[in-house]
């Protein structure tokens, strides 16, 4: 039977909850921070843009059943097009853009600061060196190979996500009954994520380790979880549904329950990191050096 190299999360729990712990001076407390500030910064931001979105938005539901009333295939398009020049459409698209923007600037600078801290940990996990120094060096030797890979990685996905949406666009101009399937193909976007997440769990981390090239990479993060698909999405899930409950945390203050909703936000992201360092220990390193890792 082949060795299951990585382990149960409740092997690694007890260390990836400390959250709070790296071994440089005051390094933990900063990033916490700044990724806190983010985090609640950038959704009080948008806040007032998602108000504009949901009104521009119930609009449009409210329009489009009369724009696709007309069985008339030239003059349902002419209709459409039509509806896409108008005042409320323009107006939704344009809010759209900007929330798009405020939260893609968000999560590019909390992936770079999460990014630094899983570099940390993984200096702390290996050597008895750790300083801000040490977490830096290795930051920014990896971090352009990071950043190209990442580039790649979400415009790839974004194109085949526009071309999914546009097929399925015209299968419901051509069709409307294909409407009760484009329904259940939106119901499994958050599976496929989630499998996408699976896959490249080691995407990040192997530049931080290794002098892997940004091709390479691809291939080189797909064989780590290969045959562990299993384990890691048991083990991420448990950070998933955290997430769930975090985000159903409402009070009668919005502003209020943002900060709470920011702040166990930034907990479980910089927890996820750990586990992903600690899972790719166990993966990729002897197994006396992953016990000698765990007693330390």
């Amino acid at each position: 039977m082949r060795p299951r190299k990585i382990k149960h999360y409740t092997y690694y729990f007890r260390r990836m909850m400390k959250f709070y712990d790296l071994k440089a001076n005051a390094v933990p407390q900063v990033l916490f921070v700044l990724l806190l500030a983010i985090s609640f910064g950038f959704r009080v931001l948008v806040q007032p843009l998602m108000m504009d979105y949901f009104i521009y938005s119930q609009q449009i539901y409210n329009t489009l059943p009369d724009v696709l009333a007309t069985e008339n295939l030239s003059t349902q398009l002419h209709t459409m097009i039509e509806f896409q020049n108008s005042e409320v459409f323009l107006s939704f698209i344009t809010i759209l853009l900007k929330i798009v923007g405020i939260l893609t600037l968000q999560k590019i600078l909390m992936a770079l600061l999460l990014f630094f801290y899983l570099g940390g940990y993984l200096v702390d996990l290996e050597g008895p060196s750790s300083s801000f120094a040490v977490y830096a060096n290795k930051f920014f030797k990896a971090l352009p190979r990071y950043l190209l890979f990442n580039i790649i990685f979400y415009v790839a996905l974004l194109i085949i996500v526009l071309i999914v949406v546009f097929i399925m666009s015209f299968a419901m101009l051509v069709f409307p009954m294909f409407a009760f399937a484009s329904s259940f193909i939106v119901a499994l976007i958050p599976l496929a994520w989630f499998i996408i997440q699976v896959v490249f769990i080691f995407k990040d981390i192997t530049f931080l380790d290794t002098g892997v090239s940004v091709w390479r990479n691809f291939k080189t993060s797909i064989q780590l979880s290969k045959g562990y698909g299993f384990f890691i999405g048991r083990n991420i899930i448990f950070i998933y549904f955290l997430s769930l409950l975090i985000n159903m945390f409402t009070i009668e203050s919005q502003l209020v329950s943002m900060f709470i909703i920011s702040f166990f936000e930034v907990i479980i992201l910089q927890i996820r990191q750990r586990l992903v360092a600690l899972m790719y220990i166990s993966r990729t390193r002897k197994p006396k050096e992953d016990i000698e890792l765990n007693k330390a």
